[in-house]
């Protein structure tokens, strides 16, 4: 590796798209470069033009599909970064090393994924580790099974969208521009794509209609993302460096007085007012535990550091009545004196057990299903705890 480069590329990407370039998508995707690319169209032509194209949106497939091949190599060249004023663009490696940190400093601070909030290594980069190529695949058999169909109204589209390709080819350099004929062209362009989307609304490619248009949607969303994100990187990174930078500051009394007292804003008046109440509920055992799993196998760890559950076996009814008489919930009930039965019945009533039909190793049992769950609870309930004293979630 230190002898070589990375070479990034957004191939992947690229290949599907042109998997999918096929059929009256071919078409599109011709029609939407060559306007982008042309300098005799003035920027409002350009807009006027791509609303007629736009009239069936999942029908102008090559627009998305071109703007995806520009998304993901604009990631790589680093040009939809944010950029400070007078700062050349990010380069993919700060990209990269920043998103990375936001992952760490999101888990830190908030005990959660930064994906829960849409700020996730996919939701910046997602569609350059390939995560659209599904849909890309699934657009390709979509249009081929509509190719297969051979319906005129396609044929019709096709040759509008080709009629709009000659005209563009021909402008070259030259400055002039026949409007009327232009506006024509585009008038005929709308009628057959509406004609085409009639044609698949009506037929069996209903289905393969539904899936252009749920997957441009899709694509389309994913880019949008990802363009904000990007475009505030280094503002939300700083954001959350920040809160870690504040965090951190609390363990100093006076300076955690100072900011509980100048900070306006609720929450943080209340993070830095009762901080001290909240380090105490911190557990260095329970540090790392974050999903569901992960904090059962904690409560089942901690449970067998602690000797629970300590009674096992309901039929010793000695040892289930002096486990209650340990339970602190049943304060209140009288043990000296009273006869194991006697404890066993009052502890499930207190707790409020339904013992109807039940005999004395009937309520033994449920009793101690409840004692030993609530053993766990109690402990869930420490963890949960420390879990909420250690992020600002």
């Amino acid at each position: 590796m230190a002898e070589t480069s990375p070479n990034f590329s957004n191939a992947g990407v690229e290949s599907a798209i042109t998997a999918a370039n096929i059929g009256f998508v071919t078409k599109t995707k011709t029609l939407n470069y060559l306007v982008d690319i042309n300098s005799t169209l003035t920027d409002p032509q350009k807009t006027t033009i791509q609303a007629s194209l736009n009239i069936q949106p999942y029908i102008n497939a090559g627009r998305y599909l071109q703007d995806l091949s520009n998304h993901t190599y604009k990631i790589l060249d680093g040009s939809l970064g944010e950029v400070g004023e007078g700062d050349p663009a990010p380069t993919f490696l700060e990209l990269l090393a920043t998103v990375d940190a936001i992952q760490g400093s999101y888990l830190t601070l908030y005990g959660a994924e930064a994906s829960t909030v849409g700020k996730g290594v996919d939701d910046y980069f997602g569609t350059l580790r390939e995560i659209m190529n599904d849909k890309l695949a699934e657009i390709k058999d979509a249009v081929q099974t509509i190719t297969n169909a051979s319906l005129a109204t396609d044929t019709a589209f096709q040759n509008a969208t080709q009629a709009l390709i000659d005209f563009v080819n021909a402008l070259g350099d030259s400055t002039t521009l026949d409007t009327s004929t232009l506006n024509s062209l585009l008038s005929a362009y709308e009628s057959a794509a509406n004609n085409f989307n009639s044609a698949l609304s009506a037929t069996y490619l209903s289905n393969q209609k539904n899936t252009l248009v749920n997957n441009r949607a899709a694509i389309v969303a994913q880019i949008a993302t990802e363009t904000a994100n990007l475009g505030s990187f280094k503002t939300y990174s700083e954001s959350l460096t920040n809160l870690i930078s504040y965090q951190g500051l609390a363990s100093n009394s006076k300076i955690r007085d100072l900011i509980g007292k100048s900070a306006q804003t609720t929450q943080w008046k209340d993070y830095y007012e009762n901080y001290e109440t909240r380090a105490a509920q911190l557990n260095a055992k329970f540090e790392n535990a974050l999903g569901d799993s992960e904090n059962e196998t904690i409560i089942d760890n901690e449970l067998t550091q602690r000797g629970l559950p300590d009674v096992t076996d309901y039929t010793d009814l000695r040892a289930v009545a002096a486990k209650a008489s340990r339970d602190t919930r049943l304060s209140t009930v009288k043990f000296n004196g009273r006869t194991i039965a006697q404890i066993l019945k009052d502890s499930c009533v207190q707790l409020g057990i339904d013992i109807k039909g039940l005999n004395v190793y009937g309520l033994s049992e449920k009793l101690l299903n409840n004692m030993n769950e609530y053993d766990r609870e109690t402990i869930r309930t420490q963890l949960n705890l420390h879990q909420s004293a250690n992020t600002l979630s």
